[in-house]
């Protein structure tokens, strides 16, 4: 018997989640301030808030348990949100407790749900409970000293029923006691599967309609655990954008990911998020404009969850960083008067219309995708979204010229297009060719 990915909630199907990450998001990069932009990012039509986690980080100065990039990031900021060393407490950088509860009432009242991050492959080198419970991060058989993993970050050990016990407990903790919504789970693959399980069954008897996001590619993490995982594709979309790649490489991504996972998995579908613009400069400051809003219209048409991050309506390309906050590198922040430029307003009206269609019209969130043939697969992404009544043509030029190209649409009952979307484009239909 084949096994499928899980039925996830309903709301997910047509949802749009925004990342939110507090340091680069308001000047102070706080909880309170975050709150008063809410209404804006209502306005804009997202339906999840992911914040980056929010837990209180390790604020060790030795060097030797800071990541390279930490390092070579050159701002000398000690606390990495990846880094923690409470679990169970808000890092005053961010606000209260009651700041926290504030927020997530405020964006429910606005009817967004949020998600926290939860990192649990590892942990800082002064985690609070390592004096207590020696057991719960991993140790060398020969000497009994801390091993640590990636990025010279402490090792959790998932082998201690005790650290098990306290970890569901945390997840238990922010569903009952702030009303979260789900988590987003970093580096989810290094983590055990069935730990991952038995945390959701924890969290879903508090309530029933959580959702776990998975920052991993596994192939049997959907089939309990998980309702949606990564794409790690972003990096051949800006491969092909920039000319570096045929618009061809999109489908073979989409092939392969959809080979190697459970019939019915889900992706999110970005083109940012705190750790790409932490090593790499913005879309719009590169790209351009043009092309990262055709970059959107892809992931938007694409099958998935379309994923957005911090500024992005706005066309904000100012270079962030995992570690600039109010305290070091103050300048790191999105740039909010953007969003009075015209580049600005026409980007959140934009993106409002691309919300706009997954949010009524179904074929964006159930239709299935055919890759259409054209004969220019180097510049042109062409595909179909299917439901047995309709289909919807998505055709995206990769290329900053004007191209013409035939598209075979044979087998699509497509008599006069209606074009919902169109972007200085002409089209014709002619014995089954677009």
């Amino acid at each position: 018997m084949t096994l499928n990915a899980r039925k996830s909630p309903d709301y997910l199907k047509n949802a749009v989640i925004y990342q939110l990450f507090l340091r680069p998001f308001t000047p102070d990069g706080t909880l309170k301030s975050a709150m008063k932009m809410i209404p804006h990012l209502a306005e804009l039509g997202i339906d999840i808030l992911y914040l980056c986690p929010i837990t209180e980080a390790d604020d060790d100065m030795r060097q030797e348990f800071w990541s390279d990039r930490q390092k070579k990031c050159g701002l000398g900021n000690p606390k990495n949100p990846y880094r923690v060393k409470d679990y169970y407490r808000v890092d005053p950088e961010y606000g209260t407790e009651k700041d926290l509860k504030d927020f997530i009432r405020c964006a429910h009242e606005f009817g967004i749900r949020v998600i926290l991050d939860l990192v649990y492959y590892h942990c800082g080198p002064n985690f609070v409970m390592l004096q207590e419970h020696p057991d719960f991060v991993k140790r060398s058989s020969s000497d009994g000293s801390v091993l640590n993993g990636l990025w010279r970050f402490p090792e959790l050990n998932f082998n201690s029923s005790d650290l098990r016990e306290y970890l569901f407990r945390n997840m238990e903790f922010f569903i009952r006691e702030f009303d979260a919504d789900g988590y987003r789970c970093d580096v989810a693959d290094m983590v055990p599967i069935d730990f991952w399980e038995d945390g959701r069954r924890r969290i879903e008897a508090i309530k029933p309609d959580v959702i776990m996001l998975s920052e991993g590619t596994s192939a049997d993490g959907q089939a309990y655990a998980f309702d949606l995982n990564y794409s790690f594709g972003w990096e051949a979309l800006y491969n092909v954008f920039a000319g570096n790649a045929p618009a061809s490489e999109m489908k073979r991504i989409w092939t392969s990911y959809r080979q190697k996972l459970l019939p019915g998995a889900r992706f999110i579908r970005a083109t940012e998020n705190h750790d790409i613009v932490n090593d790499r400069a913005r879309p719009d400051a590169v790209l351009g404009w043009k092309a990262h809003n055709a970059m959107l219209a892809f992931n938007f048409g694409l099958d998935g969850v379309p994923f957005l991050y911090n500024g992005q309506e706005i066309a904000d390309c100012t270079t962030h960083s995992i570690w600039g906050n109010r305290f070091y590198g103050k300048n790191l922040m999105i740039d909010w008067s953007n969003a009075l430029t015209p580049q600005g307003k026409m980007r959140f009206k934009f993106l409002q219309t691309l919300i706009s269609f997954r949010h009524t019209k179904n074929i964006f969130s159930e239709g299935s995708v055919s890759w259409l043939e054209n004969n220019n697969p180097d510049a042109l992404i062409t595909f179909s979204r299917n439901l047995p009544e309709k289909n919807l043509i998505v055709v995206i030029n990769c290329r900053n010229i004007s191209v013409h190209a035939e598209i075979q649409v044979s087998g699509h009952r497509i008599s006069k297009p209606e074009i919902l979307l169109n972007h200085g484009t002409d089209c014709s239909l002619e014995n089954n060719v677009l």
